[in-house]
């Protein structure tokens, strides 16, 4: 498969807006570690550092994957060796002369906070400006979209598969394995970024009663996995009638990753299931209209939760008790992860070219249902880059 690139105006571009913030805040300059970041910023994955000034020129500082830079790249680069030469380079530069520093502080490490930027900035004073990275991730150009939807096709493929592939006696482990070959074979990149600390995100294949246990993943779905030291994925309980299968799994074409969430059963399920799965379906696709720029994840998310209420499943919306999740729906890009969430506190305006992943889902202690779609928002409602039935997919 041929790798496209970010373009050099893309990576220009996107410095110039952290630059802006950083001359509007009155920081000096900023230094950004973390990987999903500097993939952002440079179109480029390294071990590294990118320093990013208020005013001149940026630079790139690389201990690991040296060679993927070239002459034509847009930012001057230079090789140290690890974190050390990071410090000892940083510490003799122009850049050891700001006092007022921005830093990732989401994601940034104690020690590598200790070890890197006390020792070059003694005297400085330390800003957090994950906020405004994060914020100016969550809007989509045009060749992230793109590769969303390449995403979005590759994912609902593993899942049109799935008909084929499960039968009564299969283990969780063994629908989640055979899914994964063909999104290999279809582009996956394999694995998905999280952003949040401790994180582990290996998508879940849940039968029955396997949905609605204690889970460690800030998620609705609570797969035990096969070992309490490794939850989530596919657990040993096998597919059998009367109950339905959840499918939640994610796909990552060139970084950019979808979500997305079907339900299978072995014939048919009784109403108690059915039932509560419309309501979900309705509730996302009433949703789609209101993903348009100007609208306010907070907004939506308490809209939801009224809805389920009045429904008769606020106990099970999202799971239950402790269990029980505090949002719909996640931003989604690079990291899976993203802004913005349709959750309380959320009350920034959404903007075009967004990209949310909505999950609205019932629990039961003996079945997973409900659904997810990774949309863009636009004007007129939700682009759905995961089309396909969203009804239980009867087998």
């Amino acid at each position: 498969m041929s790798e496209e690139i970010i373009s050099k105006n893309d990576i220009k571009e996107r410095i110039q807006k952290l630059q802006d913030f950083l001359c509007d805040t009155g920081l000096d300059g900023s230094l950004i570690i973390q990987r999903a970041d500097l993939l952002y910023y440079t179109g480029i994955s390294f071990q590294g550092a990118l320093v990013v000034p208020a005013k001149g020129d940026s630079r790139i500082y690389v201990w690991r994957g040296y060679g993927k830079f070239d002459d034509n790249f847009p930012i001057e680069y230079h090789n140290v060796l690890g974190l050390s030469g990071l410090t000892t380079s940083l510490s003799e530069s122009e850049f050891a002369k700001w006092t007022e520093i921005g830093l990732e502080e989401d994601v940034l490490p104690v020690a590598i906070f200790k070890r890197l930027f006390l020792k070059t900035w003694s005297v400085g004073n330390f800003h957090d400006i994950s906020t405004q990275i994060r914020n100016q991730r969550s809007v989509k150009s045009e060749i992230e979209l793109k590769w969303i939807r390449a995403s979005g096709k590759t994912l609902v493929k593993g899942f049109e598969a799935l008909p084929g592939i499960i039968c009564e006696g299969m283990p969780e482990y063994e629908i989640q394995a055979q899914m994964d070959v063909i999104l290999r074979r279809e582009g996956d990149q394999s694995y998905v970024r999280a952003r949040a600390f401790n994180s582990e995100a290996i998508g879940v294949v849940a039968f029955g009663a396997s949905g609605a246990g204690d889970n460690a993943l800030d998620g609705p779905i609570c797969q035990p996995g096969r070992s309490s030291f490794a939850q989530m994925g596919g657990g040993d309980r096998v597919v059998k009638p009367d109950f339905p299968l959840a499918v939640d799994v994610t796909t990552a074409v060139n970084g950019y990753t979808t979500d997305m969430t079907r339900c299978y059963s072995l014939g048919k399920l009784d109403s108690r299931f059915t039932d509560a799965h419309n309501f979900c379906v309705k509730l996302i696709e009433d949703i789609f209209a209101k993903m348009i720029p100007g609208a306010i994840p907070e907004e939506i998310y308490f809209w939801a939760l009224n809805e389920a209420k009045t429904a008769g499943y606020e106990d099970v919306f999202m799971n239950s008790g402790y269990n029980k999740v505090r949002f719909l729906g996640h931003g989604i890009g690079i990291e899976l992860d993203e802004w913005p969430v349709l959750a309380k506190r959320f009350t920034e305006p959404m903007k075009e070219g967004m990209v949310v992943a909505i999950e609205p889902k019932i629990i039961f202690q003996d079945g997973t249902v409900g659904v997810e779609d990774t949309v863009i928002v636009k004007e007129g409602g939700a682009e759905v880059v995961t089309g396909m039935k969203r009804e239980i997919i009867q087998l």
